[in-house]
């Protein structure tokens, strides 16, 4: 597999070498109420999650769009409350940790996908990076206010600091503009960063200059880094762990080089048989791309028994649509929603019990 190799980390990716958890959801679901031809509509974007966001760790979360991603960000973020399960922040339950909501927020930082929309196009870079400086009293007069946002521009390689501060957004690139959210983000001395994609609408020229960014202020400032995207690739290079999301669940996840080398699932797998690898192109011997039948995504509005994938797996089995899935557990922590995973002797199933499988 030759796609985005991944950077060189000093940081353990293995649940016992991690930090403490910063965000943890076990069971975790958020179900929306809409309209629809037949009328009101369950939604289940997120159905029985079980997550965990270690400190000093870039966790990716990798799926098509719809699958849920963004909504877990949400969920972290306050802007989704959950419908059930757990959720907890540094051992805090959510609804506890919220109720301070300006300490919150200080810790807790989401950086939008869309630079060009993301900052005031009216306000120069000080006004925009300043603000959060002024909101949370984090400096005290003029001269130390200017030399805050200074800092801030250059700890995200906006340099010198002075070729910035008084131009508008608009005078500058995507990646530019995408600095100065994350500079903006970064004046509150965050614990967590959700990037939700925030390499996406940038031209791929400087989609690594952001992905190293991030891995560099993980590095230096121990930041936990949530990184959403529908780029395994990306993924790869920059995460210690990844977790792959279709349809609302969790159907594999584990330290990166594990899931990009040997993928159980079928889905993963073609995640990883999409990303663009020149060997395919080369007759290197490769094995031909798993083909996925063309039938239509999953329908979150319908509740489905076994595998939410099963309608365009093909590796699909009777026992994939007849009975719930029950999650495997491998070697350093990787997990896998799959009945493939049965027939991996260095996975193990704990004997489901009736009150598991009647809350499935």
């Amino acid at each position: 597999m030759s796609i985005a190799s991944p950077r060189s980390r000093s940081t353990p990716t293995t649940p016992e070498g991690a930090g403490h958890p910063v965000f943890e959801a076990h069971d975790l679901s958020v179900h929306f109420r809409v309209d629809s031809p037949e009328g009101k509509v369950t939604v289940r974007a997120l159905d029985g999650i079980d997550f965990t966001l270690r400190e000093g760790e870039i966790a990716a979360l990798v799926g098509e769009s719809g699958s849920g991603k963004t909504t877990l960000a949400r969920v972290f973020s306050l802007i989704h409350a959950p419908t059930g399960g757990d959720v907890r922040v540094g051992g805090v339950p959510l609804k506890k940790a919220a109720k301070d909501e300006r300490r919150y927020y200080r810790d807790v930082q989401l950086i939008f996908q869309d630079p060009f929309a993301s900052l005031n196009a009216l306000k120069k870079i000080r006004h925009i990076v300043e603000r959060p400086v002024r909101i949370h009293r984090l400096a005290a007069g003029r001269r130390a206010i200017a030399e805050k946002v200074t800092e801030l521009l250059e700890r995200v390689n906006l340099t010198p600091a002075s070729r910035y501060i008084d131009r508008y957004p608009t005078d500058l690139s995507g990646g530019q503009r995408q600095r100065v959210a994350i500079a903006k983000s970064l004046a509150v001395n965050p614990k967590v960063l959700l990037a939700d994609e925030p390499t996406s609408m940038l031209d791929a020229s400087i989609r690594l200059e952001v992905l190293n960014l991030l891995s560099d202020l993980r590095e230096s400032e121990g930041l936990a880094v949530l990184y959403i995207t529908h780029d395994i690739a990306s993924a790869r290079y920059v995460s210690d762990r990844i977790h792959v999301m279709y349809g609302g669940r969790i159907i594999e996840s584990g330290p990166t080089e594990q899931i990009v080398s040997d993928p159980v699932h079928p889905y993963t797998r073609l995640l990883i048989d999409s990303a663009p690898d020149p060997a395919h192109f080369k007759g290197s011997g490769h094995s031909a791309a798993l083909r996925s039948s063309t039938a239509a995504p999953v329908d979150n509005s319908i509740e489905v028994v076994g595998c939410r994938f099963a309608n365009r797996c093909p590796l699909v089995r009777p026992e994939c649509t007849s009975a719930p899935i029950p999650r495997s557990f491998g070697p350093d922590g990787r997990d896998v929603l799959c009945v493939l995973a049965d027939e991996r002797p260095d996975f193990t199933c704990p004997t489901p019990t009736p009150a598991a499988d009647a809350a499935r």
